[in-house]
């Protein structure tokens, strides 16, 4: 019932309906064991569409609730996951100073096993779980950096407290300013953006700025109105619910060092999500940016927590965005404006086809 009343694209999902709740009811009603049914529920999980419903055992939800996320354990790594060809994760970013770091581990390498065992299809973004681990541990992997051969490394896990930085700068040779946005959110992520923008235009004028949002993938935190503040003015769309209820946003734009006139572009690629999209949607139907790159999956749905009788919680998707002319970016993502098919584990040592193709869109426009 909380699914059907709650969830935002139920009356448009591909979903027989009917049938996974007799069917799901009826495995229920048979009689179950706590395991059996905490495994039933993450079953339902993948009957559904992605984002639909996620759901947490007890001891699972006491553990989200009570973790310390501060600090956490692991290779100090962030990355995505990729099916085609081979399934294999992908090294999105690596934080500074970490095990990953100092194993050699670098943006756009590619992990094909780990201790041995292939990353598999069906795990899906799960197999995260496979490198993470308790720090002083260690793990194998499988990797191959774009352009070179697979190799065998071994790093051993630590405690770390960052997540990654923004970074920039101006591209050599150029008045083009770059800024790649980290696959998580930090406090002072917006600033950071006017204090690289200030730098690139100190005693020169900025020609053109690249907003790179290809592994930018966090909700949670993510300054989306302060980014648009800086780039854009007016409405740029709504925040609606299965309930019907929306929520209009409207910025008041705000100029610096030049942010709201400077020719922009925006990357974007298969793992932006999250308000991410909504910044790069916005932006294009807006006329204020070209978006280059990969469609996007429309992951950005916002979700509410629902709890069970027994101490266990499901998340819904209860609302979703849509564009000032109706286009529901859940539903359809990012189409770019130029489409570049390369995606992050293609990327060479300067030979980057989705920038290039940004740095002759900005000349074109000179």
């Amino acid at each position: 019932r909380d699914l059907k009343r709650s969830y935002i694209y139920y009356a448009t999902a591909k979903v027989d309906w009917d049938s996974i709740q007799k069917e799901y009811a009826g495995r229920i009603a048979s009689g179950l064991t706590d395991e059996q049914f905490n495994e039933l529920l993450h079953d339902l999980e993948t009957k559904l569409p992605s984002g639909a419903l996620l759901y947490q055992s007890r001891s699972e939800r006491l553990e989200a609730d009570t973790a310390d996320f501060s600090t956490y354990e692991g290779i100090g790594a962030i990355v995505g996951f990729q099916e085609k060809d081979v399934p294999h994760v992908v090294i999105l970013d690596v934080v500074e100073g970490s095990p990953a770091e100092r194993a050699g581990l670098k943006p756009h390498d590619s992990i094909f096993e780990i201790d041995g065992s292939p990353v598999l299809r069906e795990e899906g973004i799960t197999v995260v779980n496979r490198i993470r681990g308790p720090a002083g541990s260690s793990v194998t992997l499988n990797v191959k950096t774009p352009g070179k051969a697979e190799r065998s490394i071994e790093v051993t896990r630590g405690t770390l407290t960052s997540t990654g930085k923004l970074q920039s700068h101006l591209v050599k040779g150029t008045q083009y300013g770059y800024i790649l946005f980290p696959p998580i959110s930090y406090t002072g992520m917006a600033d950071a953006v006017v204090a690289a923008i200030q730098e690139f235009t100190t005693n020169q004028k900025l020609e053109g700025l690249i907003l790179d949002l290809r592994v930018a993938g966090s909700s949670r935190g993510w300054p989306l109105e302060e980014l648009l503040t800086l780039f854009h003015h007016g409405k740029i769309g709504e925040f609606y619910n299965s309930a019907k209820q929306t929520q209009p946003v409207v910025i008041t734009g705000k100029d610096s060092f030049s942010s709201q006139t400077v020719p922009l572009i925006v990357l974007v690629g298969e793992n932006t999500s999250g308000f991410p999209e909504i910044l790069a949607a916005s932006l294009q139907a807006g006329k204020r940016a070209i978006v280059i790159g990969e469609a996007t999956t429309g992951a950005i749905e916002t979700t509410n927590s629902f709890y069970l009788p027994d101490g266990s919680r499901i998340f819904i998707a209860t609302a979703s965005f849509r564009l000032p002319n109706g286009e529901d970016i859940g539903i359809n993502g990012i189409k770019p404006d130029i489409t570049v098919e390369a995606g992050w584990d293609d990327v060479l040592p300067n030979a980057d086809p989705v920038l290039d193709q940004a740095l002759e869109t900005l000349s074109e426009q000179k």
